[in-house]
């Protein structure tokens, strides 16, 4: 089992500082017999970040292929790095992301900004 901390559940520092939104891109390692469990606990543990301030919206996809390295990513949009900080950096935050059950999907948090677009937003 894996020593999951809430800090290996943050995404690290930026280098500068975005100036505006930010997406978190969050991929998981998730074997294909444990799905259901990790959407159930994806579910449970998103209803927290909807509620936080700065928070825009949020999608979760698995990948078409069983041979994926990382088969479901995470992706949040915030209003700001300040209000992703915020969000988790708290109490509630780190006991929801160390909870037991969260140990065997071990993640890959990264945050981005846009840097081009192409077609609507």
């Amino acid at each position: 089992m894996l020593d999951i901390t809430a800090e290996g559940r943050t995404a690290s520092a930026t280098v500068g500082r975005p100036t505006g939104s930010v997406t978190l891109i969050n991929s998981f390692v998730v074997p294909p017999e444990r799905d259901e469990a990790f959407q159930e606990m994806w579910d449970s543990t998103s209803r927290y970040f909807m509620a936080q301030p700065g928070f825009v919206s949020l999608r979760l996809h698995r990948a078409v292929s069983a041979e994926a390295p990382y088969r479901w990513v995470n992706v949040a949009v915030w209003e700001t790095e300040a209000d992703y900080r915020a969000a988790h950096s708290g109490e509630e935050f780190r006991a929801l992301v160390t909870h037991p059950a969260w140990h065997e999907f071990p993640s890959q948090p990264v945050l981005f900004e846009v840097a081009a677009q192409a077609g609507p937003a």
